[in-house]
């Protein structure tokens, strides 16, 4: 790690990539923290700045390239600052056969092909639109000879704050059948399904540069290089040390950039923890580049944890370096107390007479999503409160002893298969609060959620400003929402009247009316829409909201709704929204979606940071649209149909789910092929 005055976001994955133009300009392990170290060289490749078809996030630069005995590394920049951007899409392409023979299409449907001879076989790609850069960020595609297979790449680092910006991989060399030569080039698109390529770094410079963005891009991908030979003369550094098991935790693992001798690497006096920790044993595991250290006393939550590593040698005999920098990491612990309130759930849903098993899945480690049930609750009183205490290591700031902005996504499950069936639940770690206790409802839903007692609503519908032609009795007007009677099926089973007959009071008067009961047990919040003719009202906005106050209104008292216009169901700016108001207004339009693309609209009432998400219906996360900071007013992004790997969705149902600061939002949406 070095000191400089920029955002710097490292992560870990796993993968493989390209080239430059006639042989690697170094030998060499360089650091991937998104700072060009010097063992780079001259750029491989090199592309004007001014292209990207008018964006700054599309104008690329500069490719280099260079090896070590294991890994490839590449380095390309960007003429911006692409942590302030989350629209990018990036992506490599690698022809490792010099051929023909390569892919005949685009990993993620992008409008893009590669001229012969240089077809690749494999393409790494990335997008620059949530916070921290992670892994879940990159794909790597590997052509199979009909399509494309995904996974994952091992290490990667990006370079924000500064303009340019910069994107920094490693790549095993097995990982791509371990070439002595490739041939690449960098591309970026944008985020619709049938995007072109903007901009490219190639060799020879502007292989492609765009006008628009639905012309099909065509690419030589021809920057070559050549593994270079040399002896390893790069120390090895330090990638983490984090704490291993759960309470008490005895144990540090401690992952090295490179295998490392087994000698040194085990000798315990080269380790030292902070706190007061001892290493008792040292113990080099397969493939040499990890050691887990027995230690004492146990670690506790709340403090940072220093690890400083000194003399440890890679197979070439270099020693780590003791400059406080690459030979240290620190880390934190945090305890979560869990308690997962399943009353309401077993009610009608118990596996009795066997146990009802409940688990948490989730997004960091001890948790998991899949397989499900490695991290069980237990319901030690039989009051239906499952209950578990879980740690979890994060890294934090060695100086400050801080941890960066880090969160948990999870999510209950019930006898190992089934799901809560709304949005996961989002958890944030604060250096506050090192130990803390989530104490959450199945599927958010509460007692004080539900109404005890049955209600009537009253509602009315003004048509009259509606252009023509006017709506009278041959039309069909209806309500759909999201709880019984009500439903989303069309054509709606709950039609208005506007015959006189009450609750209508007028007949003919454009105003249309209905009476709905609602049972005891209803979720409080309701989500509706009215139909015309069997076609939704407010295309592309949320739905209208009502709250079942039982203790206000009941048979008897309905509750008798203002009157409404139709087709007006969102406020349109932040000073409509009332002061005070919890409303996210997120919205979904088309909704259905037809294809590939829908637009996603809400509305901050105040600043703060936010995510966006798509789920399934089993919960599981599809892709985090945007994780960032938003200003108070209205934001707007686009869906394209895809995956985190870039793959389109099967037809169905989804979910998309919004938090913003202490507010949450969710909205289902239904995507049809």
């Amino acid at each position: 790690m070095k000191h400089h005055l920029f955002i710097l976001t490292v992560v870990s994955l796993s993968l493989v990539l390209w080239a430059g133009i006639a042989m690697a300009e170094g030998f060499g392990t360089p650091i991937v923290d998104g700072v060009l170290d010097g063992v780079y060289g001259a750029a491989e490749a090199s592309d004007p700045s001014g292209d990207g078809n008018g964006n700054a996030p599309m104008d690329l630069l500069n490719l280099y390239v260079c090896n070590d005995n294991v890994y490839w590394y590449f380095y390309f920049t960007i003429n911006t600052d692409i942590s302030a951007n989350n629209w990018g899409k990036y992506a490599i392409y690698i022809d490792t056969t010099n051929d023909a023979n390569g892919a005949t299409s685009d990993a993620w449907g992008r409008n893009v092909i590669v001229n012969d001879p240089h077809k690749p076989e494999y393409g790494i790609y990335t997008w620059i639109n949530a916070t921290p850069y992670g892994t879940e960020d990159i794909n790597l595609a590997s052509w199979n000879g009909a399509g494309w297979d995904f996974s994952t790449i091992s290490e990667g680092a990006l370079l924000g704050g500064v303009t340019p910006g910069a994107i920094e991989w490693k790549v095993e060399k097995t990982a791509i059948g371990s070439p002595t030569e490739i041939w690449c080039e960098v591309w970026d698109t944008g985020g619709g399904g049938g995007d072109n390529a903007q901009d490219t770094i190639n060799d020879p410079p502007d292989d492609w540069n765009a006008t628009d963005w639905s012309t099909q891009a065509v690419l030589s991908n021809s920057t070559h290089v050549s593994e270079s030979a040399g002896g390893d003369v790069i120390p090895p550094t330090v990638s983490y040390a984090k704490a291993v098991g759960q309470d008490p935790i005895t144990q540090i693992s401690v992952l090295f950039s490179e295998p490392v001798d087994q000698t040194t690497a085990e000798a315990t006096n080269n380790y030292t923890v902070s706190g007061g920790i001892m290493v008792s044993t040292a113990t080099l595991q397969g493939g040499a580049t990890t050691v887990l250290l027995d230690i004492t006393p146990a670690l506790t939550t709340g403090a940072c944890y220093s690890v400083t590593v000194i003399n440890v040698e890679d197979l070439a005999g270099n020693p780590i370096v003791a400059n406080g920098v690459g030979n240290v990491d620190c880390f934190k612990l945090f305890e979560l107390f869990v308690k997962a309130n399943m009353n309401l759930h077993l009610r009608d849903h118990t596996y009795y007479p066997d146990p009802d098993l409940v688990a948490i899945e989730g997004s960091r480690d001890p948790f998991t999503w899949d397989p499900t049930c490695d991290d069980m609750l237990e319901d030690a009183d039989g009051d239906s409160v499952y209950t578990g205490t879980f740690q979890f290591c994060i890294a934090c700031d060695c100086g400050t002893g801080l941890i960066p902005f880090s969160t948990l996504e999870y999510k209950f499950t019930h006898q190992c298969t089934e799901w809560e069936g709304t949005g996961n639940h989002y958890y944030e770690f604060s250096d506050a609060a090192p130990v803390d206790t989530v104490n959450i409802w199945w599927e958010d839903v509460a007692p004080a959620d539900l109404t005890l007692n049955a209600m009537d609503v009253i509602w009315f519908v003004d048509f009259n400003q509606l252009a023509e032609p006017p709506v009278d009795g041959v039309d069909t007007v209806g309500v759909n929402g999201s709880q019984a009677p009500l439903s989303w099926d069309v054509p709606p089973i709950n039609e208005l009247r506007d015959n006189g007959v009450l609750p209508d009071t007028t007949a003919g008067d454009g105003i249309w009316s209905t009476r709905i009961t609602f049972p005891a047990g209803t979720y409080k919040n309701v989500g509706y829409k009215f139909l015309l003719n069997s076609v939704y009202e407010c295309e592309g906005e949320g739905n209208r909201d009502i709250y079942l106050d039982d203790t206000m209104f009941s048979e008897a008292n309905p509750l008798v709704m203002p009157v409404l216009i139709y087709d007006i169901c969102q406020p349109s700016s932040v000073e409509d929204l009332s002061l005070g108001t919890s409303r996210l207004s997120l919205t979904v339009h088309p909704n259905p979606a037809v294809g590939m693309r829908t637009k996603l609209s809400f509305i901050a009432p105040e600043s703060g940071h936010g995510r966006i998400a798509v789920y399934d219906l089993g919960g599981r996360l599809i892709r985090t649209l945007r994780d960032q900071v938003f200003e108070a007013g209205i934001h707007t992004t686009l869906f394209d149909g895809r995956d985190a790997a870039g793959n389109e969705i099967p037809a169905g149902i989804y979910f998309v789910r919004l938090n913003l600061n202490n507010l949450q939002e969710t909205r289902r949406m239904t995507f049809l092929r």
